[in-house]
């Protein structure tokens, strides 16, 4: 049914942003439509007063919301990842290129952008589309094999059967914008903007399309360069990312982890694509690109590191490479430093529990944990033995099973499946994990029958256990409670997490007995609440509650209101957490932002007073000048004063002081400050902190105290 609408799928789906921005106007109209309804009691006069003035105060708040959903539907700038190659610094390649398009007959892309990493894909543009290619693809292939992947990828979305290609382009661009919104959902408007992006995907059939689109572009490409080329060019581009990504980077960090500064990885990467792969490791990497792209050969591409590759068209590959190397540096700068940091502590523990194991025999928990560390540090080689050796002592360990079977497939050892599912029969939540690590390994093997198997039980696995894990969530009001039993780092993370979070006062820490999947720990949060913690919010306490429990733990955590499950109130629940005793400068700005609340219906009252004073004279007195400097400076400060919460930015503080600002003068000089003492001077309270903002802030005092005057005189 929905391949039968595809053609007017496709052409609503170009229009998916501006059909959003009609719904929201829809939304909002139906909105105004129910305080219209509701003001009809009203006289005539009072009741287009109020529906105006109600309208335009909170059109701007519900703008800015929209605002925010356009800006996350739109499509990621691919670009911002590469470098744009000139043609004059790669004509070879522009012209192996442009011939391609030529012979596929499409048209040629308008500029060629480079990558450090392995991208082979078109982006639009808004004459000729765009080609992204990753300067390691091209080290990692021919020319002749560049031709043919260059082919591949132009004919996925602009050859063949129009209706089918065009869906499928509107298909990737929402493919593009629902992957990031499903990656960082704090995003404002990022919710919104997936559900969105879902909903085109499914109404365009994109997995069938896709297939579809694939299919054809092969078989185009096959006419030009041959099929056997196309496959083995797939092949070898596929072998040398799974190479770099499950191989190159683990090593690249384990190595130079101990430096404060990140390497120069780029080149590393290049030199890594250049270098020719153990013969048993390439065999693995073609059985697992064989499978996944469901190539027809049979025979794994040939390995000749002295063959030219299409790298050397790019005359200026030295330089993007060294560009590459300080933006990978500049990217990764901070998460290089937390490295640096966790390395370091995990030195220090290892070389306290070596001391410790001289003086005395270490516990159980010490000496897994020294095991575990070694192999952190020296590489899963360096401890295996003694990995097994834990594993077979201790048969019900199941984490030691799991990471002793790792550790052997890692070695390309076939004895570590058993010791997998013998991890998995011991806690289900390693089944998921467990199953995949199997099937990879087949896989690598080149026994797909079974590796597919596996699949489906990783599937099979995580359904149960999503299952299993919500029906934990529902906790009863007087559960019985057992001490936490998190090592101290645990908890300081769990601490952290609830320290973003303005509007929880306290938490207790314990662990619940649960038997659905009781091989999993339960850990509950009571999470109790400071008492304006959802006051001007939209969120409701459920989504805050799911939101604190998202701690990266082995552990399932469950956060809950204390008030409702009153033994998270005592012990053996612990405290974990109490909101800090604010600064003076703290406390100063709450209290303004406070009177900067209060300021809202204050100013809501003015413009009301003003409309009900002149209702006899709608709409003349409401079209004179006096009324426009009067009403409008009011209505920009409530909406400034909306917007200017959460989070505290030293900007929203220059913009609610100076709309404070006007607002003191006018209500000082008008005399109606006298009704007010004294919120408007504590709205005054907020100011900004940077040299920046107060820069701005003074420099815009004088137009504040003017307009203020201004509204006052009016």
């Amino acid at each position: 049914m929905r391949h039968r609408w595809l053609g007017l799928t496709t052409l609503l789906s170009r229009l998916g942003t501006p059909l959003t921005v009609l719904a929201s106007v829809l939304i909002f109209s139906a909105v105004a439509g129910i305080i219209l309804m509701t003001a009809g009691l009203l006289v005539p006069v009072e009741r287009t007063s109020f529906v105006a003035l109600l309208s335009i105060v909170f059109a701007l708040p519900y703008a800015v919301k929209v605002a925010q959903i356009v800006r996350a539907l739109g499509r990621p700038n691919a670009r911002a990842r590469g470098l744009k190659l000139e043609r004059a610094s790669a004509p070879r390649l522009y012209e192996l290129i442009d011939e391609t398009a030529t012979r596929l007959g499409a048209r040629p892309p308008g500029a060629i952008w480079l990558t450090m990493g392995f991208d082979a894909k078109t982006i639009a543009s808004r004459a000729d589309p765009d080609l992204l290619l990753g300067l390691p693809l091209l080290d990692a292939v021919s020319a002749d094999e560049l031709r043919a992947t260059v082919a591949v990828i132009l004919a996925r979305p602009f050859t063949g059967d129009g209706r089918t290609a065009a869906a499928y382009r509107a298909g990737m661009r929402w493919g593009e914008v629902l992957i990031p919104a499903i990656q960082t959902p704090a995003r404002p408007g990022a919710n919104v903007a997936a559900l969105v992006a879902a909903a085109w995907v499914w109404l365009l059939d994109l997995e069938h399309i896709a297939a579809a689109r694939e299919e054809h572009a092969r078989a185009a490409a096959s006419e030009i360069t041959g099929a056997r080329e196309v496959e083995t060019a797939l092949a070898r581009a596929a072998i040398y990312e799974s190479y770099v990504d499950d191989v190159f980077w683990p090593a690249v960090v384990a190595r130079h982890s101990a430096n404060e500064e990140p390497p120069d990885a780029i080149t590393q990467q290049r030199n890594a694509v250049h270098a020719r792969l153990p013969d048993d490791e390439w065999q693995r990497r073609w059985n697992r690109a064989r499978a996944e792209l469901k190539l027809t050969m049979i025979d794994p591409p040939t390995q000749d590191v002295d063959a030219p590759r299409a790298s050397a068209l790019v005359g200026a590959a030295p330089v993007f490479t060294q560009a590459f190397d300080a933006m990978w540096r500049a990217a990764n700068a901070s998460n290089w430093a937390g490295l640096h940091q966790r390395i370091g502590a995990q030195a220090a523990r290892l070389d306290e529990l070596d001391a410790i194991a001289s003086r005395r025999e270490l516990t159980e928990p010490e000496a897994w944990q020294r095991l575990l560390l070694r192999e952190a540090r020296g590489g899963t080689p360096a401890v295996l033995e003694d990995l097994c050796a834990w594993a077979v002592a201790h048969p019900s360990d199941a984490p030691a099973q799991l990471q002793a079977g790792r550790g052997l497939l890692s070695q390309h050892d076939e004895s570590g499946i058993p010791l997998i599912e013998r991890a998995i029969v011991l806690d289900p939540r390693y089944g998921v994990e467990g199953n995949a690590l199997n099937a990879a390994y087949l896989r690598g093997r080149g026994r797909e029958d079974e590796a597919m198997d596996y699949w489906k039980r990783s599937e099979a696995a995580a359904k149960e256990l999503n299952k299993g894990l919500e029906a934990r969530t529902k906790v009863h009001k007087n559960v019985t409670l057992s001490a936490h039993g998190l090592e101290p780092n645990e908890v300081e993370l769990i601490a952290e997490r609830l320290r973003t979070f303005r509007g929880v006062k306290a938490a207790t820490l314990a662990r619940c007995e649960t038997s659905i999947l009781p091989t999993i720990p339960l850990i509950l949060i009571g999470v109790q609440w400071r008492r304006s913690a959802f006051w001007f919010t939209i969120e409701s306490p459920g989504d805050v509650l799911t939101r604190i429990a998202n701690v990266s733990l082995a552990v399932q955590v469950v956060a809950l209101d204390a008030g409702k499950v009153k033994p998270l109130r005592r012990s053996p629940a612990v405290e974990i957490y109490r909101r800090s005793v604010l600064t003076k400068a703290e406390s100063l700005a709450r209290w303004g932002r406070r009177g900067q609340i209060l300021l809202i219906p204050i100013a809501l009252f003015l413009v009301l007073r003003a409309s009900f004073d002149n209702r006899n004279c709608f709409p003349d007195c409401w079209l004179k000048p006096e009324a426009i400097f009067y009403l409008l400076p009011l209505i920009v400060a409530i909406n400034v004063f909306l917007l200017t919460g959460s989070p505290d930015t030293p900007p929203r503080r220059a913009a609610a002081f100076l709309a404070s600002f006007m607002l003191v003068t006018m209500l000082a000089l008008s005399g109606w400050w006298q009704w007010f003492t004294p919120l408007p001077f504590i709205a005054l309270l907020r100011v900004p902190t940077t040299r920046r903002s107060v820069m701005w802030t003074i420099t815009l005092a004088a137009p504040a105290f003017l307009v203020g005057v201004l509204v006052a005189s009016s």
